[in-house]
């Protein structure tokens, strides 16, 4: 196997043993929900989707954000689904997207955390939404979303 080849291998099957590791059983503790940094889910890695992608599977976008605070995205749009915000980061690749974009969530979302517990008011900062408390990878898009993944997951079935 040609060494470039396995470089891409490595990377999404340990991301693949990660998914399958996971529980997706709601943590006992009453403060927060699953911690996404511990079942990150990855679906689709073979799609590449755009804005318009997830408009025609329902999602309402409202903002776009600037880049600049999202190492190698390329677009960052702010937007709803089912009554629930989902902000989606899109990356040039499906790679891009589980290697920078996973720590990028998991940073977010963690910010968000101890915002709310220091008594905070979630809201925008750094030109994103800060309520976020879990996210998955659909191909070369991060969809961070309100509470839980329940809607980002309706929302990746409108995509098939």
């Amino acid at each position: 196997m040609p060494k470039s080849r396995s470089l891409i291998l490595i990377p999404l099957l340990l991301a693949r043993l990660v998914v399958a590791c996971g529980s997706d059983r709601p943590s006992n503790d009453s403060e927060s929900n699953r911690s996404s940094a511990e079942s990150p889910k990855i679906v689709l890695p073979s799609g590449t989707f755009t804005t318009d992608t997830f408009v025609n599977a329902g999602w309402k976008k409202s903002k776009q954000y600037d880049t600049e605070t999202v190492p190698d995205s390329t677009e960052i749009w702010y937007g709803f689904f089912q009554q629930k915000d989902i902000e989606i980061r899109f990356y040039p690749s499906h790679e891009l997207a589980v290697s920078k974009g996973i720590p990028s969530a998991e940073s977010s979302i963690e910010s968000a955390v101890k915002r709310s517990k220091g008594g905070e008011l979630l809201d925008f900062s750094g030109g994103s939404f800060s309520g976020y408390s879990d996210f998955l990878v659909a191909g070369n898009a991060v969809l961070l979303c309100e509470l839980d993944r329940t809607h980002s997951d309706a929302l990746i079935e409108n995509l098939q």
